[in-house]
């Protein structure tokens, strides 16, 4: 897998198969018939596909908001001996994309700024080529702007080595970006949405995130911390260095994320129109299964809800039913763990 946050088609892609049917083989799994059966059916799965001496995952089920089962099994760090609970924080990186997407919602229906804007109204630092590029394409990655992860890698930038968001910024403005109007996939459209957002509001990004979006879910935009768990890929630990937001970088547990999932059932505070508009005017991928891409959150064909996150060995699932009624997450520090497996199994005996 690769070492930088997902970009183009493929990843969202893969994001859909934790609430659409048939992309792996998962345990064979019977529906739950009671919250008790439920709960069995997903502590066996657990033991049945992780265990307690390797890195492995956290997961968590949640049914309007309160969670209704959560596991974990594995290590969080393989120096210390650490197990992974449901209390180890996880870096949920381009699964934080919604966070971001509905910051900018929230400040579209209070008047701040418009999603037909120009970037270049907001950001007028940047080239020319940010007048033709509003808003709303940055949201749905139709800006033709190339990913600045693999720019700032072939520059030489390892994952231990500091980048900041200004590196980002200044690797996007040197861009030549292809006209907009077509899906492709961009962590660079996100760091733009965040400075827009840290423009429109004069405050810090988390700060505005934590005061407005987050609510009462105790997640953060944050560097990882020592209650971070490590990732592994190909068994090695990985440390990323890496501070750019908007595009990743938030931080909690999936107990806390599955949670915030409710949002998609009855909004912000004050604010209940906002997951309408987060899936209202979703762009085709080109995915064969029909998924297209809403604010921040792939739409499946079914109306299902669901992002992928990785980064730094870490992997994160996300995943809404069609009913917005119940949620699952998946969250692994190892990128060879079993994460869309869990999620199928998860899926079938909670919906």
């Amino acid at each position: 897998m690769s070492t930088y946050r997902p970009a183009g088609v493929a990843a969202t892609i893969v994001a859909a198969c934790l609430l659409l049917a048939g992309c792996v083989s998962a345990p064979a799994v019977t529906p739950r018939t009671s919250g008790a059966d439920g709960i069995q059916q997903s502590d066996a799965v657990l033991n049945q596909l992780l265990t307690s001496s390797e890195p492995g995952c956290s997961a968590a089920v949640a049914r309007d908001g309160h969670v209704v089962w959560a596991g974990a099994l594995g290590l969080a760090n393989t120096a210390s001996h650490t197990s992974l609970t449901t209390g180890s924080r996880f870096d949920f990186a381009s699964v934080s994309k919604q966070f971001t997407a509905t910051a900018i919602l929230l400040l579209a229906e209070e008047g701040a700024l418009s999603l037909s804007d120009s970037v270049r109204h907001w950001l007028p630092a940047l080239p020319a080529w940010a007048e033709r590029i509003t808003v709303a394409d940055l949201l749905h990655h139709t800006t033709g702007i190339s990913d600045y992860a693999p720019t700032l890698t072939g520059q030489g930038h390892t994952l231990t080595d500091p980048t900041t968001q200004a590196d980002a910024l200044a690797v996007i403005a040197a861009t030549t970006p292809a006209e907009p109007g077509r899906f492709d996939y961009s962590n660079s459209n996100y760091v733009l949405l965040a400075e827009i957002a840290s423009t429109v509001t004069n405050m810090p990004f988390g700060e505005f995130l934590a005061g407005q979006v987050f609510g009462a879910a105790p997640l953060a935009l944050e560097p990882a911390s020592p209650d971070t768990v490590t990732g592994y890929s190909d068994g090695k630990p990985v440390t990323s260095a890496w501070k750019q937001i908007g595009d990743g970088g938030i931080v909690g547990t999936p107990s806390e994320l599955a949670q915030w999932a409710d949002y998609y059932r009855q909004g912000l505070p004050g604010h209940p129109s906002l997951p309408a508009a987060a899936v209202a005017d979703a762009v085709d991928t080109g995915d064969p299964a029909g998924s297209r891409y809403g604010a921040g959150i792939l739409v499946g064909s079914d109306g299902s809800l669901s992002h992928i996150g990785s980064w730094a060995g870490e992997v994160t699932l996300f995943g809404v039913a069609p009913d917005r009624q119940t949620s699952i997450v998946v969250s692994c520090n190892s990128t060879s763990a079993p994460a869309n497996t869990l999620a199928q199994a998860l899926r079938t005996i909670w919906q």
